[in-house]
């Protein structure tokens, strides 16, 4: 198959993704809002990036931002309950927080690794091994050298 055919592909299943994750985020997306902001990233995706790899880096780096709003717009929603919520509010918020910033590290995480590896960066330079001692018919050898 061409490559632009499966670059494209892969910007609309990572619009899709984006589009997912802002659903998630804002609770209620309504479905021609939801067509043109999917077919929006889609666009963007596909004329901004000119790899796979950079789509799939964009894509799981705009869902890291998502996961980090999340706990931000139910601490949001919070305040508007007053000075002293229920109790499973205040569970709800500490999900939120504990996922969303868990989530949120994972994701951003795993754009930064598509990211380096698509680059072709090497990877780090290992520490020289220790010389290994000369067993005696070697040490015998290179004496006759």
């Amino acid at each position: 198959m061409d490559r632009t055919l499966w670059l494209n592909l892969n910007a609309v299943l990572g619009s899709l993704v984006i589009t997912v994750g802002l659903w998630m985020l804002l609770g209620e997306l309504s479905l021609p809002m939801g067509l043109v902001i999917a077919l929006g990233v889609a666009g963007l995706l596909a004329w901004q990036f000119h790899s796979i790899a950079l789509v799939w880096t964009a894509s799981t780096l705009v869902l890291g931002i998502e996961s980090f709003a999340w706990p931000v717009i139910q601490m949001m929603d919070l305040q508007a309950l007053g000075p002293e919520p229920p109790l499973e509010d205040l569970q709800r918020i500490f999900t939120a927080v504990l996922f969303g910033l868990f989530s949120g590290v994972f994701w951003m995480t795993f754009a930064y690794g598509i990211y380096k590896r698509s680059r072709g960066e090497p990877p780090l330079p290992e520490s020289p091994a220790p010389p290994v001692p000369l067993t005696k018919n070697q040490k015998k050898a290179k004496r006759k050298k």
